[in-house]
């Protein structure tokens, strides 16, 4: 053996001691790993923080396409033989329903223009996660032209009720998880609003997908109830929030 040779123990205590302090390390980054990927995961629709502006436009966009593709559903009548006034009459009677709906619709889709418009003034930036939630609610929205077109085609019919008032509740409740995200968990509201004006709002925009499934329910008793009420919620909606009513005051902080 060698004169720089350490004692058998030593050497023992060494190595030991290298593994453990191998295994500290590995721990250790493994550990740090682990907070990364958690905060990674927390955070991965909250990250990107930028303006509103190109949302809003984009959803401008979609917001007029879907008026336009409302109306491009009614098309004009064919009607034939000697008494063309008297069939076109008939046949304009008969696209009552088609009308109706239309009517309907336009008005619902403005009511939903107004409150992302009002949304989107109270918020100061936005960020990865509202971009997906807005898509989601942009989803519903573009594919309202077709339960309009079908219950203005078969208004009776209970499938037809039932279709519009869930792509409706769909629309609401999309609407109401985009504004839940802005205003509680990413914080993207002015913060000298008060969070009893932003209740108010969130409870008003869940009362929408709420009444809407009540209406869809209904059509098992009665179609006619469930367009009645169809009908009555754009009305409910046409009155300002406080939270809407307290902005547009110019005050800021807590209401009086």
């Amino acid at each position: 053996m060698g004169s720089d040779a350490l004692p058998f123990s030593q050497t023992v205590l060494l190595r030991l001691g290298a593994r453990v302090s191998c295994g500290i390390t590995q721990t250790g980054g493994l550990v740090t790993y682990n907070m990364i990927l958690h905060k990674s995961s927390h955070t991965l629709f909250r990250v990107g923080e930028m303006p509103t502006s190109r949302i809003e436009a984009f959803s401008d966009g979609v917001f007029a396409i879907v008026i336009t593709l409302l109306v491009l559903e009614i098309h004009v009548p064919q009607v034939q033989g000697k008494d063309v006034a008297a069939a076109m009459a008939r046949s304009l009677l008969a696209m009552t329903p088609k009308f109706l709906t239309y009517i309907l619709s336009f008005v619902l889709v403005c009511i939903w223009w107004v409150a992302h418009h009002h949304l989107f003034h109270v918020l100061r930036r936005s960020d990865r996660g509202l971009l997906w939630l807005n898509s989601l609610f942009l989803l519903w929205l573009a594919f309202l032209p077709f339960p309009t077109a079908l219950m203005g085609d078969f208004p009776g019919e209970r499938i037809a009720v039932m279709g519009y008032g869930t792509v409706s509740t769909l629309a609401g409740v999309s609407f109401t998880l985009m504004r839940f995200y802005a205003f509680y968990l990413a914080k993207l509201v002015d913060e000298s609003i008060d969070r009893s004006l932003l209740n108010s709002a969130i409870l008003k925009s869940a009362l929408n997908p709420v009444l809407h499934s009540i209406a869809v329910l209904l059509a098992f008793v009665d179609t006619r109830l469930s367009i009645a009420l169809y009908i009555i919620l754009p009305m409910m909606f046409f009155i300002p929030s406080k939270l809407e009513r307290y902005v547009h005051s110019g005050q800021t902080g807590s209401p009086s």
